[in-house]
C-alpha cells in the first residue's frame, strides 16, 4: 500500500489502490490503518461512505463543510456541490489529500470515478468486493491461512499471551 499510495516527488499523478475481497475480511481496517500510519504525509485524509450514490453524496456533502465556506455549501444540489469539492481537491495548493471510498461493494450502480477530482493528483483508496470492475492498482485480501495467524493477531492486538483455539 506504501509503495502505491504515499505522495512522493511525482504528487501530482493520482494514486489509485483497490482493497477487494469478501465481505468481512478487514478491507476497511486496512484502510484505516494505513490512514493512521500516515497521516502526517497528508494534508487531508477523507472518508467517503461508497455504499451507494445516494450514501456518497451525503458524505460528499459533509466533506464539503469541512473545506468550502458556508454560504458555499447551504443551498447547492449534489453535482454543483461535487463541482466545488473537486476544485478544491484539484487545486494545486492542495496535491497531498487522501481519499477513502469505503464499501464500493456494486460498483454497477454508478460509476465511482465519476467522483475523482479533476486534477490528476492525490491518492484514492476503494475497498470493495467487486475488484475487477474498477481501475487502479489492485490488493485482494486474502482469508488468514490457518487459525494460528488468526490468533497471533488476536493476542497481539488484545496484549493478551495464552490465546488458544477453541470451538
Amino acid at each position: 500500500m506504501e509503495k502505491i499510495l504515499l505522495p512522493g516527488t511525482d504528487s501530482l499523478e493520482r494514486k489509485v489502490l483497490i482493497l477487494g475481497g469478501v465481505g468481512g475480511i478487514g478491507k476497511t481496517q486496512l484502510a484505516i490503518t494505513y490512514a493512521k500510519r500516515h497521516r502526517a504525509s497528508y494534508t487531508s485524509v477523507f472518508w467517503l461512505n461508497a455504499q451507494s450514490e445516494t450514501a456518497l453524496i451525503r458524505s460528499l456533502q459533509l466533506l464539503a463543510r469541512r473545506i468550502l465556506a458556508p454560504d458555499a455549501v447551504s443551498e447547492v444540489d449534489a453535482d454543483c456541490l461535487w463541482i466545488q469539492v473537486s476544485t478544491w481537491l484539484s487545486n494545486l495548493d492542495n496535491t497531498r489529500w487522501l481519499l477513502i471510498f469505503d464499501n464500493h461493494d456494486e460498483p454497477y450502480q454508478y460509476t465511482i470515478e465519476n467522483y475523482y477530482p479533476y486534477i490528476s493528483h492525490g491518492s484514492i483508496i476503494i475497498t470493495t468486493r467487486l475488484p475487477d470492475r474498477l481501475t487502479g492498482e489492485k490488493i485482494k485480501v486474502q482469508p488468514m491461512a490457518d487459525d494460528k495467524d488468526s490468533m497471533d493477531i488476536l493476542a497481539t492486538r488484545s496484549d493478551r499471551s495464552n490465546i488458544e483455539s477453541g470451538e
